[in-house]
């Protein structure tokens, strides 16, 4: 079993099996309706306390699962789940009679729940979603930023019903106290995560921007103490300027040996459009990182580095770290419109010229025509089958060159990519 199937095993042991087998000794003589309707309560709060531990990013997680947008590609299928579980919770419903004690603080967490539900669900429906289905409007990252964290605030209150409400189970059983300690896990990560995050970045100066046609490349220079991050990580960056303090993740395209950092940003959004017109030399940065799995060291001796536009950034800082005789084969195929909008150009060929079995292409599709399976095996100078690609780009681009790979009879070894989804 490897690790990230591993992980993802614990995750569901923890949220959803182990509860459901505690809960099931205790009230396993609980009729079928109140039985369906107290075990999905019971899952959707474990996972929940489950979902807030994965957004504080633990580090030892990350490389446990794989990396951490695999993490954010969990948690946003727990958030899923917690829904769906809510649903039969709520409108299965328990039979009251004899289930809820007649003191205040009984009653006053039925209605806790009550008032908490359809804004849980609406947080959960929002935080779920990036675009709204059949309307071309995507929901703007700080209003569902602002969503992900009164989610805490709803686990508090339902952390509240959980401890107060009557339960047909006694206050001894095994599952009252591992929903305690999945409460305390739960309101310890968004504490943390809204109060003690801070800790983890470190300010940084703006010293130089360069406007290209596709991208904004951004020089950053630490101020005191900088960040840890290998080549091909990335980092969540924020700029001290009005519209650009939400820190949103960018990879590093380069790092320097005083801990000074690069971003080549492309103008993909409202936030990196506002970032291309606004961020100037002087401004004040904050960086936490470093983040991410995707490292050419884990890969094998002939490697295929296949990038769609600005997804050049991690190669670029994987190109850099080469030495003039790394003993890998090594492919680099860069898919723009027009060579003009290639990142990186200059530094990439002279790396190639010094770099002993490094070579580099820029496939131009208005001049080349698009780029597909044939196209790239003519530009990389050894057998992809059997090969490592790794990708960064468009996940159409991706699927479409493993599918005529695999059509051609051209299987490489493995596929890897960083999913870089965050919402």
């Amino acid at each position: 079993m490897t690790r990230p199937v591993l992980a993802h095993a614990i995750l569901l042991l923890l949220g959803a099996v182990l509860p459901l087998f505690l809960l099931f000794e205790a009230a396993g003589h609980l009729d079928a309706r109140n039985f369906l309707a107290l075990s999905c309560g019971v899952i959707a709060f474990c996972l929940m306390a489950v979902n807030l531990f994965l957004a504080a990013r633990p580090r030892g997680l990350e490389r446990l699962i794989g990396g951490l947008d695999r993490i954010y590609f969990a948690h946003k299928w727990i958030g899923i789940s917690v829904f769906l579980l809510i649903l039969p919770h709520k409108y299965v419903g328990m039979r009251l009679d004899g289930l809820i004690a007649g003191n205040e603080l009984a009653k006053l967490s039925v209605d806790v729940a009550s008032y908490t539900f359809p804004v849980l669900a609406t947080l959960l429906v929002i935080s779920a979603l990036k675009r709204l289905p059949r309307l071309p409007f995507e929901i703007p990252y700080q209003f569902w930023r602002v969503s992900h964290r009164l989610l805490g605030v709803a686990f508090m209150a339902i952390a509240f019903h959980q401890f107060f409400v009557k339960v047909p189970f006694s206050a001894n059983a095994m599952i009252s106290s591992y929903l305690t300690l999945m409460a305390f896990i739960g309101v310890v990560s968004f504490v943390f995560t809204q109060v003690l995050a801070w800790l983890r970045r470190r300010r940084y100066e703006v010293v130089s921007v360069e406007k290209l046609p596709r991208a904004t490349v951004i020089g950053l220079r630490p101020v005191g103490r900088g960040i840890r991050v290998r080549p091909g990580g990335f980092a969540f960056l924020s700029i001290r300027r009005g519209g650009l303090r939400e820190p949103h993740p960018f990879t590093v395209s380069a790092i320097g040996e005083d801990g000074s950092l690069q971003f080549s940003i492309g103008p993909a959004g409202d936030f990196t459009r506002r970032l291309r017109d606004t961020v100037a030399v002087g401004d004040r940065a904050m960086v936490e990182g470093g983040y991410g799995c995707f490292d050419l060291n884990r890969f094998g001796e002939r490697q295929v580095w296949l990038a769609g536009g600005i997804g050049i950034t991690p190669f670029l800082a994987w190109a850099e770290s080469l030495g003039d005789g790394n003993g890998k084969s090594i492919a680099l195929i860069h898919c723009v419109p027009t060579p003009e909008d290639a990142v990186g150009q200059e530094r990439l060929q002279a790396i190639s010229e010094r770099a002993e079995g490094f070579t580099y292409h820029v496939h131009a599709s208005k001049r080349d025509g698009r780029m597909n399976a044939e196209a790239l095996l003519k530009a990389v100078p050894f057998p992809i089958r059997g090969s490592d690609v790794c990708f960064c780009g468009p996940a159409l681009l991706r699927q479409a060159i493993t599918r005529d790979l695999r059509r051609l009879g051209e299987q490489p070894q493995g596929i890897h990519f960083e999913k870089f989804e965050f919402r």
